[in-house]
């Protein structure tokens, strides 16, 4: 993996940046059924992912470029950063595998995320420069998005090797399982990097709520636990309302379903362990304030921390 980003032409910083991402962890925890091939074709596309947003989309530098076409017809675009070429690259061994209506939507969803996280990214240095603030409604839309869930429901189909019917994404029951999806990883990822922002003086849906509901920072961390939760049994209650679409589809759904389900358990999970995010807590009153998965109703408590526990009814 880290070979693959050298032949890139990635820095020795970004390379080492790439180390600290815990990539096992941030394949092997949400996608545990995958064969070997697919884990690694997965890695380096989340990996990329990570990188490039780090380096070039919060620094407003370079959005996404590669269009269906161009990997379609085998045009490559001129003037590819390090972080375009991977992409074509992926992007290309994809083109061989997939329909082209299926890269479409890929490379639509990619493109999707690449606007969100621009904008996401202004308003971030909106907010750094004048103190305006987005209202929390704003910002939990944009994380919804800015999370990646949406090509990762693409990515799903692919460690399938099986492309769902084009109706059933279109389908208003699956579009709004799909949203509940981005908002469990969205949340689960502010929560877990609560500490992290606060400390780099970032935005992030805990303290934008402690702001705007004038709530203690352990208050609105709890209420966006609960939220989180709320959310975990909204996905599931669509899923098990999502309806019958042919004797040859329904196991594929059924089984696409069980992975969506897995994968916003599995980034939540990785975001609970994630170097980056647990490098940093937040102290309330002498105690650390920690939310975690916790699956046993009577779990001890730590005296000297505050714990969160997260959903319990989630698998």
């Amino acid at each position: 993996m880290l070979g693959w980003l050298e032949q890139l032409g990635c820095t020795s910083a970004e390379i080492g940046r790439a180390r600290q991402f815990d990539v096992a962890g941030y394949v092997g925890i949400p996608f545990p059924s995958i064969s070997r091939e697919t884990t690694i074709r997965i890695a380096k596309h989340l990996t990329l992912w990570l990188l490039w947003d780090d380096v070039h989309v919060e620094s407003l530098e370079h959005g996404w470029r590669i269009e269906p076409t161009h990997v379609l017809e085998g045009r490559r675009p001129a003037r590819l950063t390090r972080f375009d070429e991977g992409w074509w690259q992926l992007f290309s061994a994809l083109a061989a595998r997939r329909s082209a209506r299926w890269l479409r939507d890929l490379c639509d969803a990619m493109i999707t995320w690449s606007d969100a996280a621009r904008a996401e990214a202004i308003a971030i240095d909106d907010w750094s420069r004048t103190g305006a603030r987005p209202t929390f409604e704003a910002q939990l839309a944009t994380r919804i998005v800015t999370i990646g869930m949406y090509p990762t429901f693409h990515l799903l189909e692919d460690a399938l090797d099986h492309e769902l019917p084009r109706a059933l994404h279109d389908d208003p029951v699956l579009a709004q399982l799909k949203k509940t999806s981005g908002e469990i990883v969205g949340l689960g990822n502010d929560i877990f990097s609560f500490g992290k922002d606060l400390a780099l003086g970032r935005l992030n849906l805990v303290s934008t709520l402690q702001h705007e509901a004038d709530l203690s920072g352990a208050d609105a961390l709890e209420r966006i636990v609960r939220m989180h939760d709320r959310a975990l049994e909204t996905f599931d209650r669509l899923a098990a309302s999502v309806g019958s679409w042919s004797a040859d589809e329904d196991p594929w759904v059924a089984r696409w379903l069980e992975d969506v389900r897995y994968a916003s358990l599995g980034f939540g999970l990785w975001e609970a362990r994630a170097p980056r995010y647990a490098a940093h807590k937040l102290v309330v009153d002498g105690r650390v304030v920690e939310p975690s998965f916790v699956t046993d109703e009577d779990a001890d408590f730590d005296s000297r921390s505050i714990r969160f526990p997260i959903g319990r009814r989630f698998g």
